[in-house]
């Protein structure tokens, strides 16, 4: 049972913390291991970190050529030592890195591949259900690969919630050799452009505004525009918001949208129906406001604010 846990700056994604508490919990009961695999550059003080959240073992493969994402130099690496360790089942959260990433190994390893998958499972054969969206979002199925191995699939950020930190927690890191050459590298980073909080996909961001139909014109969702820029934060929405056309369907959280796990979710003029809970229902932190003092997102709030926005 693996999981290819990202990082950047010194710090692991909060996504591979979430795949390696569902990657511990579906090894227990497969009596497999857990097995992260971390690439980079001096990144190896990060591996207490993932052992403390259900690692066994840890593959560790590190090299200046890693020190940021090159799909030319990632790739290789990753294929040949699943290739050879031959693990069951792969996971990878769905970032921009592993939605690049895993596609491109999958091909070299002959194998499925579930993209954006909002939960997986086990059913009665122990084969993995991969549970993703189609038709847009406005349906979702369950994907299994009976023969080709590995099994893999892209999980979307809180589609599995972290699991608690054991502290002290140990395992075995084992260093992977790293024999890619720079000359067979065709891509070359020049730069990194970072992008302000507000533009953030939603699945990325450490806090997220959304808005439902009660903030009741397009208006009304520029200003929350405006408010999650000074708060440093993305903008999300609900269906309603989004089949109005005040917000693409790329920011719509929910059942038919993404799942998001933010630090801090502020919830607008959103009643809170099923569909929409099943998206954020594992933020930390929920402050929702509407003026409907019966409201079903009051029961899931940290914070609640009955009024008019």
């Amino acid at each position: 049972m693996w999981v290819v846990v990202d990082n950047a700056d010194g710090e692991v994604d909060d996504v591979g913390l979430e795949l390696l508490g569902q990657a511990r919990d579906l090894a227990d009961r497969l009596n497999l291991s857990a097995v992260a695999v971390l690439l980079g550059h001096d990144v190896r003080g990060l591996a207490p970190i993932v052992c403390e959240h259900g690692a066994d073992t840890i593959y560790l493969a590190e090299s200046p050529l890693l020190a940021t994402y090159n799909p030319d130099a990632y790739t290789p690496v990753l294929a040949d030592l699943i290739g050879r360790q031959r693990p069951s089942i792969v996971l990878w959260g769905a970032s921009d890195q592993g939605r690049d990433l895993a596609p491109r190994v999958a091909a070299r390893l002959g194998t499925g591949l579930a993209s954006n998958c909002t939960g997986v499972d086990l059913n009665d054969d122990n084969l993995l259900v991969m549970t993703r969206p189609v038709y847009g979002g406005k349906a979702s199925c369950d994907v299994v690969c009976p023969e080709a191995r590995p099994q893999m699939a892209t999980l979307q950020a809180g589609a599995a919630p972290t699991r608690r930190p054991e502290a002290g927690r140990e395992g075995q890191v084992v260093s992977v050799d790293v024999t890619t050459s720079p000359d067979s590298l065709r891509l070359r980073l020049e730069e990194v452009i970072k992008i302000p909080p507000s533009a953030l996909d939603v699945t990325e961001a450490e806090i997220v505004v959304a808005g439902g139909r009660g903030v009741g014109s397009e208006a009304g969702f520029h200003r929350l525009e405006q408010l999650a820029h000074l708060m440093g934060a993305a903008v999300a929405a609900s269906r309603p918001a989004v089949d109005a056309g005040w917000a693409p369907c790329e920011r719509q959280v929910g059942l038919s949208g993404k799942s998001v796990a933010p630090r801090l979710y502020i919830a607008c003029g959103i009643s809170g129906a099923n569909h929409h809970i099943v998206g954020m229902r594992d933020s930390r932190a929920v402050v929702a406001i509407d003026q409907d003092p019966h409201a079903p997102i009051f029961q899931i709030a940290d914070v609640k604010i009955v009024g008019d926005l």
